[in-house]
């Protein structure tokens, strides 16, 4: 099945000028052309479309996936290139879902003492709260709270 620029659109999403602009970019050189000059997708350009936006996500730039996409198309011989290139992406991938998990916890922090004070309709429900009465989850993110800032 092959589908027009449109169609694709459609399918993905993407706005027709965004899928333009990557086969202007050298993201997408296997999509052909009719005698038309009209661009033709198969199922394969939509899994490397899907591929892109996956790549977009974790940080690359347009640049760097022109340049994956140029390794892809010299083969075999560029396979180091590829790994170390998403073993780079990984440890920043991890490090971004630390920092996240980091913040998160932080919010949920939060949203507990705030509900604390609320319920008892004072902030200073907290100077006299025993360690027992605040949930083990809580506790755990003040320890790694206190630890973050000791360590500071």
């Amino acid at each position: 099945m092959t589908y027009t620029v449109n169609d694709v659109a459609k399918l993905t999403g993407l706005t027709p000028y965004t899928i333009r602009y990557y086969a202007k970019e050298g993201l997408l050189p296997m999509v052909e052309r009719n005698k038309n000059g009209t661009r033709i997708f198969k199922e394969k350009d939509l899994e490397t479309l899907e591929f892109i936006e996956c790549l977009k996500s974790c940080g690359m730039s347009i640049r760097e996936i022109r340049e994956f996409t140029k390794w892809t198309l010299e083969g075999d011989k560029t396979i180091e290139q590829r790994l170390a290139l998403f073993e780079e992406k990984q440890k920043v991938l991890e490090n971004k879902m630390e920092e996240l998990r980091d913040t998160l916890d932080v919010i949920k922090y939060k949203k507990w003492y705030y509900t604390a004070a609320k319920n008892a309709g004072t902030i200073d429900v907290h100077l006299h709260m025993k360690s027992e009465d605040i949930p083990e989850e809580i506790r755990q993110i003040q320890n790694k709270m206190r630890n973050r800032e000791a360590g500071d």
